[in-house]
């Protein structure tokens, strides 16, 4: 009976194997004030209904107001939404602004939190955290996460430039071939803004790009100010044509004295990500999934939850929206070419050696292919169809630094190569 199960066990790590890639849903949401007063708590029933129709695996926030409110929205809306997420350590400010405060939670199945850091600037701070993927390459993505100045106004044009300038000095601090997620408020009302077009300069470390590409036509060379005149289809905001992927604001007027009215006609929020995300063939955005959830494209200037705003995003959905924030949440998938690794203990353990730069590798079975990964999930050696159970890999291939090994239905093994 032991020996079927333990079978039975490894067919279904391959089975698993053979499946497929690992999808990973990001979500941003700008969770408005959220604290641990009355006000918040009452609304925290919307955001798992929420949550349990998006079904996010990286859940990205801004305006926490403190790490009572992020355990109490943690615990009775994410987990019991999804009861494998984990929370990041909570980071108190090291900004002027101190009560408006960003976090991240993250499907503990899929994911594994590495590295998590505050970064400072003039108004409120960039929240870095390394996480990496549970898959047989464990890829890593860096994920920035922040809130940038509100308003119009060349004061604020300039924080907000400010922080962005902060921010792309980190990806110098980054592998070259990082791969990075940059989500937030960022408060920009046109792609024209100085620190939109910081962001974007294909000059910086690592190039940040719009995935959808939904930028504003240029600032005409006409001689006028548009960022006092003539607001027109230069701007995302009160922009018809930008209707589909508007994010603030859910509501025409406030609800009980707090956020945004105006109705639909603000792009606010957005995931930015590195250009390698759109042309990896290791980890890659998926096309189309990037939306603006709630918005079905036809509640221009109105609130979200117009019930002549139909769509793809029912009308349950968009009530939940409506009295949980002024802001709509954005998503969008990556994927990667492995599955999940299971945690079976009963997945065989790769035995092999090292021994003057060569790796000596022996299996109880033909090898039908090897597989070495570096520490960014990219495949830096691929072996097919040997025709033996044992081979010699030459490690003079490979740059000094931390590998993975990956043998057929055998567990990850990781080595190092001096």
């Amino acid at each position: 009976m032991f020996q079927k199960r333990n079978v039975l066990f490894i067919l279904l790590f391959v089975v698993s194997l053979l499946q497929g890639q690992t999808r990973i849903k990001t979500m941003f949401y700008n969770t408005l004030n959220y604290n641990s007063n009355a006000e918040s708590v009452a609304r925290t029933p919307h955001l798992k209904t929420i949550l349990d129709e998006v079904k996010p695996d990286l859940f990205m926030v801004c305006e926490l107001k403190n790490e009572t409110a992020s355990n109490y929205l943690f615990n009775n809306a994410i987990v019991t939404s999804n009861p494998s997420f984990k929370k990041a350590d909570f980071n108190t400010s090291r900004s002027p602004a101190t009560d408006l405060l960003q976090m991240v939670y993250y499907n503990a199945d899929k994911l594994t939190l590495e590295f998590n850091e505050v970064i400072p600037t003039g108004v409120r701070d960039i929240n870095h955290y390394t996480l990496k993927l549970k898959t047989a390459s464990e890829t890593r993505i860096e994920v920035f996460v922040t809130h940038l100045k509100a308003s119009r106004g060349i004061d604020n044009r300039q924080k907000r430039e400010e922080s962005i300038e902060i921010f792309t000095r980190q990806l110098d601090r980054l592998p070259q071939d990082a791969y990075v997620i940059f989500a937030g408020d960022f408060n920009f009302y046109t792609s024209n803004e100085e620190g939109f077009l910081k962001l974007i300069d294909e000059n910086n470390p690592i190039q940040i790009i719009d995935p959808i590409n939904r930028l504003c036509p240029s600032f005409p060379d006409d001689g006028k100010d548009y960022y006092d005149v003539d607001y027109d289809n230069t701007y995302f905001w009160n922009n018809s044509s930008f209707s589909d992927v508007h994010s603030q604001s859910t509501r025409s007027s406030q609800l009980n004295g707090d956020g945004a009215g105006g109705g639909m006609d603000d792009r606010f929020d957005f995931i930015m990500l590195s250009k390698n995300l759109t042309e990896s063939t290791e980890m890659k955005f998926v096309n189309n999934s990037y939306k603006t959830i709630g918005n079905n494209g036809n509640c221009y200037n109105s609130f979200v939850s117009n019930t002549s705003c139909t769509g793809e995003f029912s009308q349950n959905l968009r009530n939940a929206l409506f009295n949980f924030s002024d802001h709509l949440p954005i998503v969008l998938e990556l994927e990667n070419q492995q599955n999940i690794l299971s945690n079976y203990t009963y997945v065989k353990k790769l035995n092999f050696s090292i021994k003057h730069q060569e790796l000596k590798l022996k299996i109880d079975k033909n090898i039908k292919e090897i597989k070495i990964y570096n520490t960014l999930g990219k495949v830096v050696f691929t072996s097919k169809n040997i025709n033996s159970n044992e081979t010699v890999i030459h490690l003079n291939i490979l740059n000094n630094g931390l590998y993975f090994l990956k043998v057929d239905d055998y567990k990850v093994a990781k080595f190092l190569k001096i």
